[in-house]
């Protein structure tokens, strides 16, 4: 059942829609733990990116980001928006630049 959840996730993650990310992310057969809706824009930034990372990786044989991946994905993002609560910030933007390399436009 994994896999199913792994390609729906995939496919949302190019789509770029971070609504539609969100609704994968939450499917019982993902069992991806500590997804908040309200992080929704930011766990698409980091699932695209950690995507791009690895499609770009000359020595990854998969396209596709795997549960385990995701999972760690998610967790980053969380600790971003911790981070950005902690420290009084409204608007990731530095720490997306900081941590991806990149500041979303979406």
């Amino acid at each position: 059942m994994g896999f199913v959840a792994v390609g729906y996730i995939n496919e949302a993650i190019d789509e770029g829609n971070p609504l539609r990310t969100l609704e994968t992310l939450l499917l019982p057969t993902a069992n991806i733990s500590d997804v908040d809706p309200a992080h929704a824009q930011h766990y698409q930034d980091v699932l695209y990116h950690a995507k791009s990372q690895k499609l770009g990786d000359p020595e990854s044989v998969s396209k596709v980001l795997w549960l385990d991946e995701i999972q760690q994905a998610v967790d980053e993002a969380n600790v971003d928006e911790d981070r950005a609560k902690q420290y009084g910030l409204f608007n990731l933007g530095s720490i997306c630049e900081k941590h991806l390399g990149f500041i979303s436009l979406a």
